[in-house]
């Protein structure tokens, strides 16, 4: 599990999707969800929510780049 999740912290993961212990573990960090919170979550939810998640991710990291373009940073 550990390499899976530096690849894909590093930007270099090329494997599809992450694995699933990776999504559930990002899932219960960004809603702040529980053990039994993400249990109890059906998969739909967790689906979109993953997917909502994702698009939110990456228009922030593109923002933060812009941003750095910006300034010359």
């Amino acid at each position: 599990m550990l390499w899976p999740a530096e690849s894909i912290y590093e930007g270099t993961w090329g494997s599809g999707a992450p694995p699933p212990e990776m999504a559930d573990f990002e899932l219960m960090y960004h809603m702040h969800w529980s053990w039994p919170d993400l249990c109890a979550t059906p998969m739909y939810v967790k689906r979109y929510t993953w997917d909502l998640l994702q698009a939110r991710l990456s228009a922030e990291r593109e923002a933060q780049e812009r941003e750095t373009r910006k300034h010359g940073r």
